[in-house]
């Protein structure tokens, strides 16, 4: 919560969110004590420069410390999540993300021994850069992770790629860019996630309507997964073959654990509509 990460109570779940126990790493073995509410854990590896850093007057664990520590106790599902969430921003805003896939590898690679390293290698792996709400995160994580931890395994898409305008669409829409939440650069197909709260008065569904023309002129094709599609498993099954289709894939299931991965990713989503709503918002 220090680092102000976007929807934390949603990534690593509201029982961790409320837990009133404090997590202390010290360097040595005798240096551990013990208190009430309060976890002592020790380590006599070292630790890359930069992994403790000052915050609020605190000695804290750095974002890509904190991702190895959670490593120990989230889910990998959840892991990946608070991966996409460390590195999220707003569109076109790189700079306000709180650290990047790249520096989060970088510390990895520096930390082999130390626990949860091999879980956390792995989850950074299916990060990305730039993700505007956690709600984008999460269709990414349905549609593109591996069929193994209960995706789609539509891999390749990157958040917020932006497309630049001209002409008669910079005055129609009054702006000279927008960007697509989900895109496909080698197939030039994105994927717009349709919240309730965004997409649903006449004057937005409008500007929807505008720079769909002025994306399919620019040879952009584009698909539309609204929260109904999301949630409603057989509806965002079919989505993703409509996607595979367009992106010259098939999708074929072969994971023995798809179906128990696939349900234990869906459990992250919102299941309140107050939830839903609160969580579309844009970091």
């Amino acid at each position: 919560m220090m680092w102000d990460i976007p929807c934390i109570e949603a990534v690593i779940g509201i029982e961790n969110a409320k837990a009133i126990d404090t997590d202390i790493t010290v360097s040595s073995y005798d240096a551990r004590f013990y208190t009430k509410g309060i976890n002592v854990y020790s380590t006599e590896l070292a630790l890359p420069h930069g992994a403790v850093t000052v915050r609020d007057g605190k000695f804290i664990a750095s974002p890509e410390l904190l991702f190895l520590e959670l490593a120990r106790k989230l889910s990998i599902h959840r892991l990946i999540l608070l991966g996409l969430q460390l590195c999220s921003h707003p569109p076109g805003l790189p700079s306000d993300a709180i650290t990047t896939k790249e520096k989060i590898a970088a510390f990895l690679a520096k930390t082999s021994g130390h626990h949860g390293h091999r879980k956390a290698m792995r989850a950074v792996r299916y990060v990305e850069n730039g993700s505007a709400s956690i709600m984008e995160s999460l269709s990414y994580m349905i549609l593109g992770l591996p069929h193994a931890l209960g995706g789609y395994g539509l891999s390749g898409a990157v958040f917020n790629h932006v497309i630049r305008l001209k002409g008669e669409a910079v005055i129609r829409l009054g702006q000279d860019r927008c960007f697509v939440d989900l895109y496909y650069k080698y197939a030039k197909l994105g994927v717009e996630y349709e919240s309730y709260a965004y997409h649903s008065s006449p004057s937005e569904l409008g500007k929807d309507a505008v720079r769909s023309a002025a994306l399919h002129r620019k040879g952009i094709k584009e698909l539309h997964l609204n929260t109904i599609q999301l949630y409603d498993r057989d509806a965002c099954r079919d989505f993703a073959y409509i996607l595979a289709a367009r992106l010259g894939k098939r999708i074929y299931i072969r994971a023995r654990k798809f179906d128990e991965m696939h349900t234990l990713l869906r459990e992250l989503l919102p299941n309140r509509k107050s939830d839903i709503d609160k969580l579309n918002e844009i970091v």
